[in-house]
């Protein structure tokens, strides 16, 4: 018992004297090569003072050489394993900071002794960073925009389940949040892209129909507004045209009772529908007892219109032949201003 107390002891000393290595070079302006030295000092230390003392040190170096995701993996090794040392909040506000450092581009260097080469840097770790840091802490004020964040870098992996998942958590979570307006948009967008690509039991268009109403509503007088309606009318065309499908199938088997059923749910939920004359004409056929309502709205254009405008005159050289040429490349071109009045 004796003699591992006295090894315990030695250790903790030989950890306490690589530590004061680490804290003169970084004292010497070599912060990088401090954080090795406290990284040693934690792995020999039995203390759990003496390591998680290692690991603070060791995340202040790393920030300081610019170490984005070693700085991250020293958080994550001190929040693991002594909580009760760290200050819980700052820690967790730090990984949100560098989950925003690399979304916007920040890289760590591929090797530190080759830091001076712009384009030699490590991956991208924004995705990873954003998990850990909603996981630890989600409903920090920085995790609306942390998970929108993981939203997009999802979709770009084409995760688009994932990525969806993550908008309807903005929406369910954070309300009131000034990221949830966006949140709508892209999942309304999203599902209605899924819609398009194929819809079997008509999940995504339902969805789809649903968000739209919602930010039709809650974002009347928004930018987006018109084209959340535009689209809207696009999603009840694709769950019209599947339901019109499902009625032809129905009356070219002979079932003419579910033919009409489908048909009538098209009238009635989707009057604006492309599919909505052909529907009511099928189910008139069908049904001698239906009575259309005699009127339908002009099918509106789904597409959003735009102004154009003509791109002004300058009254300035157009074209200027490059120096030193010797008259090789274009002639100078002017514009005489002809349509000038003069």
């Amino acid at each position: 018992m004796m003699l591992t107390v006295a090894a315990a002891w030695a250790d903790d000393n030989q950890a306490r004297a690589v530590f004061d290595e680490g804290k003169q070079l970084e004292t010497a302006g070599q912060p990088y090569a401090a954080a090795q030295k406290f990284a040693d000092a934690e792995l020999l230390a039995d203390s759990a003072v003496l390591k998680a003392n290692a690991l603070k040190a060791q995340i202040a170096a790393y920030k300081a050489s610019d170490m984005y995701f070693r700085e991250f993996e020293a958080i994550e090794q001190l929040l693991s394993r002594f909580p009760e040392e760290a200050d819980y909040a700052a820690m967790v506000n730090r990984e949100y900071e560098l989950g925003e450092l690399y979304y916007n581009g920040k890289r760590e260097p591929a090797f530190w002794s080759l830091r001076w080469i712009p384009w030699l840097h490590g991956a991208d770790k924004s995705k990873e960073i954003f998990e850990k840091a909603l996981e630890r802490a989600p409903f920090s004020k920085r995790a609306p925009s942390a998970r929108l964040r993981l939203a997009y870098i999802l979709d770009q992996e084409s995760k688009v389940k994932e990525s969806l998942d993550q908008l309807r958590l903005i929406i369910k979570n954070y309300p009131d949040s000034t990221e949830v307006e966006f949140a709508y948009l892209a999942l309304a967008d999203g599902l209605l892209v899924m819609a398009q690509r194929g819809d079997g039991d008509g999940k995504y268009s339902s969805e789809a129909i649903e968000v739209f109403h919602e930010i039709i509503k809650k974002y009347p007088k928004s930018e987006h507004s018109e084209w959340a309606r535009k689209s809207l009318l696009k999603a009840q065309d694709i769950q019209a045209e599947r339901l019109l499908t499902m009625a032809k199938f129905y009356e070219r088997t002979g079932r003419t009772d579910a033919s009409e059923r489908y048909l009538a749910r098209i009238v009635k939920d989707f009057p604006e529908s492309k599919q909505a004359d052909q529907s009511e004409n099928m189910l008139a056929n069908l049904d001698k007892t239906y009575l259309p309502d005699g009127y339908r709205p002009e099918v509106e254009e789904r597409l959003i219109p735009y102004e154009m405008y003509a791109i002004p005159r300058e009254a300035k050289k157009l074209l200027v032949v490059p120096e030193a040429s010797n008259g090789k490349y274009l002639l100078p071109v002017y514009d005489l201003n002809l349509n000038k009045k003069q």
